[in-house]
């Protein structure tokens, strides 16, 4: 699922606007339900369910914020990607602008921030590895195939296609 709200999503301690506020999701956060209620609420004029966002039910969201659909007004850049060529290489760029690219399930990769405009994204590396520190940025052509396939075209003329990854984490 996908937050859909520009302004982002309370997480609730409960499933009622009375729970404690326990955090925050961003626009275009992707995230994972494990339940929802078996009955309906309205917030705000609006009748959905609260789903749960943690395997402990100590987390929840409202249902009305969230989508199985990417949202149309988010950045297509978005999220998480695995390179076309070699599903273990990935590429997470998160709602608050932080970047990571590496290979899956290791300590190999980089890490810093990302900027988008129009098609070209600018990424400020910080770090790499076992905490080696960068102090380096790049910039890169965005071709966007469609909301779910893209190119990166990097420095050296070499590109790189990525396809929005199906991982959960």
């Amino acid at each position: 699922m996908y937050v859909t709200s520009e302004e982002g999503l309370r997480i609730r301690s409960g499933p009622s606007i009375d729970n404690e506020r326990v955090g925050i999701l961003l626009f275009g956060q992707r995230l994972v339900t494990y339940s929802r209620t078996n009955y309906t609420v309205t917030v705000d004029g609006i009748t959905d369910y609260w789903y749960s966002i943690d395997y402990s039910n100590e987390k929840w969201v409202f249902g009305r914020y969230i989508s199985e659909d990417f949202p149309e007004k988010a950045p297509v850049v978005l999220g998480l990607w695995d390179d076309i060529n070699n599903d273990r290489l990935y590429h997470n760029f998160s709602p608050d602008h932080s970047y990571a690219a590496g290979r899956k399930e290791t300590d190999m990769g980089f890490w810093g921030r990302w900027y988008l405009n129009g098609t070209t994204i600018t990424i400020h590396l910080t770090g790499a590895g076992n905490e080696y520190v960068l102090d380096e940025t790049y910039t890169i052509q965005l071709v966007i195939i469609d909301k779910n396939n893209i190119i990166l075209k990097l420095p050296n003329n070499e590109t790189v296609r990525l396809k929005r990854s199906q991982d959960l984490w």
